[in-house]
């Protein structure tokens, strides 16, 4: 404006900021895949290991530990910061377990793992049985598939702790896991419960008022997890 006067400044100004608003664009390249910079949305991001996740000896297991509802480990003395730590981790990894896809499917197909999640059903059912609820009818089917899923996803998790620690060591007839896996656990029998717990009623005839039936679920799913830990670790990523 010094140079020229106002107006031919403003002539300037004006087409300096025409030509940047016309500049031509490249066109966008075309993108395969997921592309170079995408990450997963942060629900689907598992939490880093927490500083601290020690051994713990985990023996077979008792409908009667759920039937407490108390938290997981509550009788060992560990820092609230720690257990935050290990719930938040344990939170992701059940996410993943629970949102995989066709789950069943693909452990019916597993020859290893599939004789571990008729043995953990048989032992739901046994435990039903023994508490005086009736099975049967055009429902038992679907109850009979609930139970497979939930040993399906402790089968998934025992797998997933064999990928990071190797073959179990065992203690006579307990298992060294991880004070995650009980936190796990818990969290995945959260999940299921309340969306398998109308498959588990269709297939009850009669069963006692004493019984909580969606004890089945966190107990069918610890099972699983105690048998598979039995097995060679797998050869493929768990999840």
């Amino acid at each position: 404006m010094l140079v020229f006067g106002i107006f031919w400044g403003l002539v300037v100004l004006a087409f300096g900021v025409a030509a940047a608003v016309l500049v031509v664009k490249r066109p966008p390249q075309r993108r395969t895949g997921w592309g170079v910079g995408w990450k997963p949305a942060i629900q689907h991001q598992e939490l880093p290991p927490p500083p601290q996740d020690p051994e713990m000896l985990y023996g077979e297991p008792l409908v009667e530990t759920f039937a407490s509802h108390a938290p997981p480990l509550a009788d060992l003395p560990l820092p609230p910061a720690l257990r935050g730590q290990l719930d938040g981790f344990a939170l992701g990894r059940a996410k993943r377990i629970v949102e995989a896809p066709d789950l069943l499917t693909h452990a019916a197909a597993d020859s290893e793992s599939w004789p571990q999640v008729e043995e953990a059903v048989a032992r739901a059912l046994a435990v039903a049985e023994a508490h005086h609820v009736e099975v049967g009818g055009d429902g038992k089917s679907r109850l009979v598939q609930a139970l497979a899923l939930c040993a399906t996803q402790g089968v998934l998790l025992a797998e997933w702790r064999q990928l990071e620690d190797g073959a179990t060591v065992w203690d006579g007839s307990a298992a060294r896991v991880r004070l995650s896996d009980a936190y796990a656990i818990l969290r995945i029998a959260e999940a299921s419960q309340r969306r398998l717990l109308p498959d588990l009623f269709a297939g009850v005839l009669r069963r006692g008022a004493e019984f909580e039936l969606s004890l089945l679920v966190p107990y069918a799913i610890a099972q699983g997890f105690y048998l598979r830990l039995h097995g060679n670790p797998p050869r493929v990523a768990a999840a």
